[in-house]
């Protein structure tokens, strides 16, 4: 039944999961719906928890990868591309993350969280990479923009791939590890 509400969502959005489309699509009765959920609501916070939890898992692993990487273009370039075709791989759930993020719906309030932390994980991934505490603290908010630009440009990036406008998956990486590394030797100087 998640599947069904996954295919509703991507193509007609939040108001089609009703307990009548969801059955249908999924091809049960609607009694069938109850001796799972409550309620479509309770369907939308258990939809967010699945799509949120693979794609914390995904992220954190690749946030991890990325914290342990050496530095320069080259490991950014392969942490990036790593990512980038997992997006590619996972674009039903990469396509409601994009979505729904924003919405204040339940599905919309864990995806949210999760965007959070991703810009939590690129901060601090900058602050590690940037320096010495001390030496850094004076460029802490600058630190914060180039986070917040880090997670616009990873976003983008994975909308192109979702939609289709971003086939070149290597190129995507280049250009996303150049504006990593870019700020950082700034930083670092």
């Amino acid at each position: 039944m998640l599947e069904a509400a996954v295919d509703l969502l991507r193509s007609e959005g939040l108001p089609s999961l009703t307990t009548v489309r969801v059955t249908k699509e999924a091809g049960i009765v609607q009694s069938g719906f109850y001796a799972h959920f409550k309620n479509p609501e309770h369907l939308q916070q258990e939809l967010a928890e699945r799509v949120g939890r693979e794609l914390r898992e995904h992220i954190a692993t690749w946030m991890a990868a990325l914290r342990a990487s050496e530095p320069g273009e080259p490991a950014l370039k392969a942490s990036y591309l790593g990512i980038l075709r997992l997006f590619s791989e996972q674009k039903p759930l990469v396509d409601l993350f994009l979505r729904y993020r924003r919405s204040p719906s339940p599905l919309g309030m864990v995806l949210g969280h999760l965007h959070t932390q991703l810009r939590a994980d690129f901060f601090q991934y900058l602050r590690e990479r940037a320096g010495e505490p001390d030496a850094i603290r004076p460029h802490l908010g600058t630190i914060g923009v180039h986070a917040d630009t880090l997670v616009a440009a990873l976003l983008g990036v994975a909308e192109g791939v979702v939609d289709g406008r971003i086939g070149d998956l290597d190129s995507a990486a280049t250009e996303l590890a150049a504006l990593t590394h870019e700020p950082l030797r700034r930083l670092m100087m």
